[in-house]
This record gives C-alpha cells, structure tokens and sequence, in this order.
C-alpha cells in the first residue's frame, strides 16, 4: 500500500493525509497481529504442561483504536481446586487483556467520552472517521450500556466490601477532601428518542492541600 502512495500521481493534503493514515493503521494492526501470536506461543512453551493441556487454537478478533485485529490463540485445559475442569487463555490472563466485549479499553474510552459531548450517531462518525475502526450509532449505544453495567457491578461489590468491613485500600490518610457537583445530562434509547434527564453525579478527592494566596489556601494531591 505504500508503495501505491508513493507512485500515485499528486493528489490533495487531505486524501494523502487520509491514505498515509490508513496504511499505519493497517501496519499497526500485523503488528499487532504478529506480537500477540509471539507471545502466545511463548507461553505454550513455557507453561506448566501438567497444569494447562493444550487444546489447540482458537480464532478471534479485537476493535482497536486502529482497526479490528484478527489473531489465534492457544486454549487450555485446566482445574478449579474444587476439581471442576475449565478452559483458560494464557495470553489474555499474561496480558491483562480487560475488554468489554470484543472492544479494547483504549477504544471504549474514547466512545465514551465523545458520548458525554455528542449524540450516538455523532459519535459513530467521529470515532469512524478519526480512528482506524468503524462503528455504528447503534454499537456505540451497546458499548456504553455493557460500560454502564460494568461499573455498577463493580460499585455493588465495592459497596457490599465496605458494610461487610472487608473494604480494600493502599493507605490510611489523616483527612480526605471531597470535591462533588453534578451534571444533568440529556439521556435518549437505542431508538434515539429523548429520555427524562438523568443527573451524573461527579466528585474529586484530595489527599492535601498547600498554600495558595495569602487568604486562600487550594486543594493538592489527587486521590486516583
């Protein structure tokens, strides 16, 4: 393909800026490619073969800011200590790969923040034209439903730990500051007929504060 561009008689910045676009993201995603089969294959071989039989690979696919990427991997057979048999992917536990659905997180997060400033089908369109991946307003919608529904099992849980006193932290802080407002945000269904407002509540913690002017002092250090 680049070759093609190179040759390709004088043409527009803006159709060679758009070509020159699609050949990296066509690059990027056999790299991809290449490396996530690198790995896997690694961990085949270094594995605990008494632990983790082999059952042979299996094809899938993953939305990436650049593309979709389609790859095999090894699944194995293993044992829950209970002595129920399951089947994992070595390469998705060694890399971490949290995905909703079959989207990365880089590429969730980008439809959800454009969400919160366009409709759907806006988004689809900015996320398809500025990304080497094309979405319709209707995958966007199931994508921030199935986030939605992610961060509220993990807030129950978060919550369900906190009465049962087994709440988990890194630290123990002398003073936390709270810092909160809220948004009301225009809500519309798949079919994109409005919706009642829902407010979003939004909310900051601080670790510290240091001085600011003479009379006023501000808030400092973030909690993440």
């Amino acid at each position: 393909m680049m070759k093609s561009i190179v040759e390709e008689k004088l043409v527009s910045f803006k159709t060679l800026e758009q070509k020159v676009f699609a050949y990296v993201c066509e690059l990027g995603r056999e790299i991809t490619r290449i490396m996530l089969e690198g790995y896997d294959a690694e961990l085949a071989e270094e594995r605990d073969k008494k632990l983790y039989r082999d059952k042979g690979k299996r094809n899938t696919t993953i939305k990436m800011v650049y593309g979709e990427v389609a790859y095999s991997r090894n699944v194995y057979q293993t044992k829950h200590p209970d002595g129920k048999k399951a089947y994992v992917y070595l390469l998705d536990e060694a890399m971490h790969m949290d995905k909703i659905g079959m989207i990365s997180t880089n590429l969730a997060e980008k439809i959800a923040m454009t969400v919160t400033e366009a409709p759907y089908r806006v988004t689809a369109e900015t996320i398809s034209s500025t990304c080497g991946q094309s979405i319709s307003h209707g995958g966007a919608w199931n994508l921030v439903q199935k986030l939605g529904e992610r961060i509220s099992k993990e807030e129950d849980q978060a919550v369900r730990q906190m009465e049962a006193g087994q709440a988990q932290g890194k630290e123990i802080l002398p003073v936390l500051f709270e810092e909160m407002d809220g948004v009301w945000l225009s809500m519309q269904d798949k079919k994109h007929r409005k919706m009642k407002k829902q407010e979003m509540k939004v909310f900051t913690m601080y670790e510290g504060w240091e001085a600011g002017s003479k009379k006023r002092s501000r808030l400092d250090q973030r909690a993440v």
